[in-house]
């Protein structure tokens, strides 16, 4: 059966969970099925990520370290912000279904569970709620279209190569998070890791100018760089 999402849009999924290996698994998975997926280890993180950016979809875990996924819920409900999210958790039990559906959840899934039924539950709520067919990443006075590959500074259209524009979008889906070098190069298809140093220090020049302060694009070193909203 093929699920691949069609592609007269891309939506912008948020996946939270504290297991690496969930995140990661999710991560690639959703994104080799078309879509756009940002990640975050902690309801924490997740909220300052939905500060800055409006999702199309929340796969948020249950039970997490700190504020779990139904305080997270109720902020967000809180918030007036409507984006459908999907609950996972381990304990599949009717209480707890109960609880996630009526502190505002739209679905619930208990692990473990097979990647095709939740690919299936998110096209089915996306059908249902219209999603965006564009996605718009604010970031101080600037914004970056995922779709489009149009970065503008406040109404200015900032001119992107091919390459820097690649890298925006691997930057937009890995935001906060440390990205390697080499995984930059097979973004760009490129085994040159130098030449991705100077692709995004010439991006950095057009994002924050002859600074020498760096806010958004922060250089790991040894290891590659984060973008930081």
């Amino acid at each position: 059966m093929d699920l691949k999402v069609p592609n007269d849009f891309i939506a912008h999924l948020l996946v939270i969970d504290d297991d690496d290996r969930i995140r990661e698994l999710l991560g690639r998975y959703l994104s080799a099925e078309g879509y756009l997926v940002s990640v975050a280890e902690s309801a924490d993180d997740a909220e300052v990520i939905l500060q800055n950016i409006k999702f199309d979809l929340i796969i948020s875990d249950k039970m997490m370290p700190g504020k779990d996924g139904i305080q997270l819920l109720t902020d967000i409900r809180g918030m007036n912000n409507t984006t459908p999210v999907i609950m996972l958790t381990a304990v599949d039990d009717m209480d707890t279904r109960l609880l996630g559906l009526s502190n505002g959840a739209d679905d619930y899934i208990a692990k473990p569970f097979e990647p095709k039924e939740l690919l299936l539950r998110i096209m089915n709520i996306l059908k249902r709620t219209k999603p965006v067919a564009t996605s718009v990443i604010k970031f101080g006075d600037f914004s970056f279209d995922t779709v489009s590959g149009i970065l503008k500074h406040k109404e200015e259209i900032v001119k992107l190569t091919t390459a820097q524009k690649n890298i925006m979008n691997h930057f937009m889906n890995n935001i906060n998070k440390v990205v390697s070098r080499e995984d930059f190069a097979r973004v760009l298809g490129t085994k040159d890791e130098r030449s991705i140093d100077v692709a995004i220090t010439r991006l950095r020049h057009k994002i924050e100018g002859d600074t020498k302060t760096n806010e958004f694009i922060i250089t790991i070193r040894n290891i590659g760089y984060k973008f930081v909203i």
